[in-house]
């Protein structure tokens, strides 16, 4: 037979149940008053608070996920301007395909090209938001930062493990490849990420200059092709060249809302 024990006051019961719900980092059930209604039964708020406190879990692993990524900042695809006034060499509908994220299972990659300030990075980084929503592990990095961190891991004897953890996420993100001319360790390097990930995981890159051009930045025809070839064999390929800048006909857009 159980102990009888005097009810707790209201006021001292609601503190204890809020203290408890912080120590098990349940935030909506600490301010369960805020949820409750008095005219729904039992199961249905209880089902409210759950409901809640799933969605909060749910973005603060989106949160947690997105830092772990190395994002800049956090794009989305609603904020990517969709005009052919700006963008008329895109194929939009391949855009919204991309998003669904089917590309990752198909480890395919995605190259997007066009002069700085076509909406490249944004593009790149609004889709990998929507891997990340849909589960998927992203990570990115500037081509520039990927090879200096190489370079470091290499010195430090711990390439393999670092091309290890690149290859090992869903999709990974190499931005601005070829605003800078490689020397031939960094071409090197490069080549070996985009080769360890070539048919096990999808990479989105983004590049000022078109696969003919990168030669040039590169340093060496033989490994430009070998490069090349690896990326070209399945990726889906982004024409992102226009008659003005996107960031700056976006800036000019958001000027002008009344």
């Amino acid at each position: 037979m159980s102990e009888f024990t005097m009810p707790m006051p209201v006021e001292e019961l609601r503190a204890a149940i809020s203290k408890t719900a912080n120590e098990l980092y349940l935030t909506v059930f600490s301010q369960y008053g805020k949820y409750i209604n008095s005219k729904a039964s039992f199961e249905e708020n209880l089902y409210t608070l759950l409901s809640e406190q799933n969605q909060v879990a749910f973005q603060n692993r989106i949160k947690r996920r997105v830092k772990a990524a190395g994002f800049p900042q956090l794009k989305t695809m609603d904020m990517f301007q969709m005009s052919k006034d700006i963008l008329p060499n895109l194929d939009f509908d391949e855009v919204n395909e991309l998003a669904t994220c089917k590309f990752i299972d198909e480890k395919l990659d995605v190259c997007a090209f066009s002069p700085s300030g076509h909406g490249k990075t944004h593009l790149a980084l609004a889709i990998g938001y929507e891997a990340i929503k849909r589960g998927y592990t992203v990570k990115f990095r500037r081509a520039s930062d990927l090879i200096n961190e190489m370079t470091e891991a290499k010195s430090e004897r711990k390439l393999t493990d670092y091309i290890r953890v690149m290859t090992r996420c869903s999709m990974l993100i190499v931005d601005e490849v070829g605003y800078f001319d490689y020397d031939a360790s960094a071409s090197s390097l490069l080549f070996q990420v985009i080769g360890a990930r070539y048919e096990i995981g999808s990479t989105f890159y983004t590049s000022n200059q078109t696969f003919s051009e990168w030669a040039k930045f590169i340093g060496s025809d033989t490994l430009a092709k070998a490069i090349v070839s690896r990326i070209a064999h399945h990726a889906v390929l982004l024409d992102m060249n226009g008659p003005n800048a996107w960031r700056f006909e976006h800036a000019r857009s958001r000027h002008l809302k009344p």
